[in-house]
């Protein structure tokens, strides 16, 4: 009788990594060698190839296409009369570089970088690389189902929803409408005041002298737009 044995090799698993993925997306993975890689800056990396590093400049590329991928099919759903270049001005907002890195920082991603930059200083943007990188990682790990679902709680914990109102501009549309339809549109502060260094704005829209909205923020500009979001819910199809 001959016996057959298979020998497995018993995976690597970090397990500092192993309790951040835990603790930031809700589940253990099984190798955490693809998260070292997401966490590996360029800087740190060494050549596994002619022209090609382990570093995790891929798996950044990868997570960069996923999370347009994840975005803009819950914005396409989400608005199902917005054209696209409305849709478009909405993603780019919500996927901007600064946006990735606050959530990336939330997350602490910066504490667990692999970073060898000698005296130079960590650019925010390191982090937020970082993040695509680790989007990448979820996705090649646990699939597209499970990636979406993680990037759009994390997302909506940072005000995604409201992030995408904010960032059309009803200013514009409003006065493109008013032209169109010769109407006489005008913006006027009700109250401004400042406490402990903040500002608080409270403006009033009016079209042809008739109130067809009020808005309240922290700058003018923000007060103003509220004000004319809601003139354009009203007035626009």
């Amino acid at each position: 009788m001959i016996w057959k044995f298979s020998f497995f090799k018993k995976k690597k698993v970090n397990q500092e990594i192993q309790s951040f993925i835990k603790a930031a997306f809700g589940y253990s993975p099984n190798d955490t060698a693809v998260y070292e890689q997401a966490l590996r800056h360029s800087s740190a990396a060494t050549r596994i190839k002619p022209g090609l590093k382990n570093s995790n400049e891929r798996l950044e590329f990868l997570g960069d296409a996923v999370l347009d991928a994840i975005v803009a099919h819950y914005l396409y759903n989400k608005y199902p009369m917005l054209p696209e270049g409305e849709l478009t001005k909405m993603k780019s907002k919500v996927v901007r570089r600064e946006n990735l890195n606050m959530v990336g920082y939330t997350l602490k991603i910066h504490e667990l970088l692999h970073l060898n930059l000698g005296r130079q200083e960590m650019h925010d943007s390191i982090v937020g690389n970082a993040l695509e990188a680790m989007i990448g990682a979820v996705y090649l790990d646990k699939g597209y189902n499970v990636t979406r679902d993680i990037v759009l709680r994390l997302l909506k914990q940072h005000g995604l929803d409201t992030k995408v109102h904010d960032d059309l501009d009803y200013k514009s549309k409003l006065h493109e409408w008013s032209q169109k339809n010769k109407r006489i549109i005008e913006f006027r502060v009700l109250a401004h005041k400042n406490e402990g260094g903040t500002s608080f704005y409270k403006v009033m829209l009016l079209i042809d002298g008739v109130e067809s909205g009020t808005g309240e923020g922290t700058s003018k500009k923000t007060a103003e737009q509220k004000a004319a979001k809601i003139a354009c819910e009203n007035l626009l199809p």
